[in-house]
């Protein structure tokens, strides 16, 4: 090698500048252009020993390929009761509970003997699609004490049926008394564990604290993340096709006892979330909203489980009742549903828009997640019922309100800084329909509102969202009554 000489300028020599920085012009002549080979660093090696690098792909058209990764699902453990619609509980002695103070805790009562245990699973499964790796995510811990000898807090990708035994199939963390090891299970084979071999000790999670944990789970490799670093590794086994041999599991949750336990401890989750990643599915967000559980007509995280909508449950239709403007009556209230109403008589100057139903977007706590009601369509099919139109024909013009802070259509909107600010509903026309004289008791109003919003509404925690209706008849048919059924369209976010 030529010898570098500071601040030469000889022909044929390296130079380096005063601070000792070696000057370099790059060829502009193309036969002399070199080629350098781009890596990224996905780990740094701090825990595994070795440097993780991996190479991007350039396509035949030489654009460098990009991924952005898909949200599925994710629930924060904020409320102060089990969301059924996302979960599976299944229990033997061993229990779990979800507080309210930002955790579900499993062993709070504890198991003392062998197939004792809890298990939270989610409904939905995951799919593992082709090159889209699925990243499952938990901020967890151990909580009140250290475990102890015969038992173990499993977290990951599987079907757990029995509330002791873990499952045949999937990924996941399994963390005891000989420390957090990763592990692989393929239809009811033997468990394959991740090295390093454990990647944490019992000591190292130390109690009290919330980790962040990660299984990313591709087709040839499964990697263990800990707080953000690469923590263990297992490569598929040759003779296996996928790491799993179900094309989809659900995420799950799963402490057990494999036989005498001689303490009490819990093991505690504050959120689990599962994405996929790299490739675009092109999906919707009403479409990953729906799948995750959040469609506007289920309740989430500290609302009322089961179903949003009004008098849809398997029972009677609700009594018939008058509507009002200022007030809603119980058997109106709903996102959506099915209402009976008395007709009432009415005109332009003398009757104002009516409650067809109402529902309010809870407003958020520490134990309610503050989501926005997006609202993509709506509904509304009507009959006449109570008695046959013998007087006048019965015309029904309707509507929808949304963003009102309290339930009265006649909200109105503070002035600017007033104290305590408060808003109309904002109010969109949605048409009207008909049901003539001598429309028999049964028969449909001569057409149906249906409504696609190009531009979604969107009601924010604390806001009501409601239907209304203006009757246009002269005189109301005695014991005339319109039952009439209203559907919305949406999610939450």
């Amino acid at each position: 090698m030529a010898q570098i000489s500071t601040g030469s300028s000889t022909s044929g020599k390296a130079n380096v500048d005063a601070t000792f920085n070696l000057n370099v012009a790059l060829p502009t002549v193309d036969a002399q252009v070199g080629s350098v080979r781009l890596m990224s660093e996905n780990d740094d090696g701090t825990l595994t020993g070795a440097v993780t690098l991996k190479p991007p792909e350039t396509s035949p058209d030489y654009r460098l390929r990009a991924g952005l990764d898909t949200v599925l699902f994710t629930d924060s453990f904020n409320a102060s009761a089990q969301n059924t619609n996302n979960w599976n509980y299944i229990t033997s002695t061993l229990t779990a509970s979800q507080p309210g103070a930002g955790t579900i805790n499993f062993g709070t009562v504890q198991g003392t003997a062998n197939g004792h245990g809890a298990l939270l699973r989610s409904w939905q499964s995951f799919p593992l699609v082709n090159t889209s790796p699925l990243a499952v995510e938990f901020l967890a811990g151990q909580f009140t004490a250290a475990l102890v000898a015969n038992e173990s807090f499993y977290f990951g990708l599987g079907t757990p049926t029995i509330a002791g035994t873990i499952p045949t199939d999937g990924v996941w963390f399994n963390l005891s008394t000989a420390g957090l090891i990763g592990e692989l299970k393929y239809n009811t084979g033997s468990v394959v564990q991740a090295t390093p071999n454990p990647m944490r000790t019992l000591a190292q999670i130390v109690v009290g604290q919330i980790y962040q944990f990660i299984i990313v789970v591709a087709e040839r490799e499964v990697q263990f993340w800990i707080d953000g670093l690469l923590s263990g590794t297992i490569a598929i086994p040759v003779g296996n096709g996928t790491p799993m041999i179900q094309a989809g599991l659900p995420i799950y949750m799963q402490k057990i006892c494999t036989g005498a336990v001689s303490n009490t401890n819990t093991c505690r989750v504050a959120r689990a979330s599962v994405s996929s990643m790299d490739v675009q599915f092109g999906k919707p967000a009403a479409n990953l909203a729906s799948a995750a559980g959040a469609h506007s007509a289920v309740g989430q995280n500290g609302h009322t489980q089961g179903n949003t909508g009004g008098n849809v449950s398997n029972a009677a239709l609700p009594a018939t009742a008058a509507l009002a403007n200022a007030a809603v009556a119980p058997s109106f209230v709903g996102l959506g549903g099915q209402f009976v109403a008395t007709a009432q008589a009415g005109n332009v100057g003398a009757a104002f828009d009516m409650i067809a139903c109402s529902f309010q977007n809870p407003a958020a706590t520490v134990n309610i997640t503050g989501r926005n009601l997006i609202i993509t369509g709506l509904s509304i099919h009507a009959m006449n019922t109570g008695a046959v139109v013998a007087i006048t024909a019965t015309s029904l013009l309707w509507g929808v309100a949304w963003g009102h802070t309290a339930a009265s259509l006649a909200t109105v909107d503070t002035a600017s800084f007033v104290g305590a600010t408060t808003h109309a509903p904002r109010r969109l026309m949605l048409g009207g329909m008909i049901a003539q004289v001598g429309a028999i008791i049964g028969q449909p109003y001569d057409r149906d509102i249906v409504k696609q919003f190009r531009t979604p509404l969107v009601v924010r925690p604390g806001e009501f969202i409601a239907t209304t209706v203006r009757f246009r008849v002269g005189t109301a048919t005695g014991a005339q009554e319109v039952t009439y059924l209203v559907a919305f369209d949406g999610y939450w976010e």
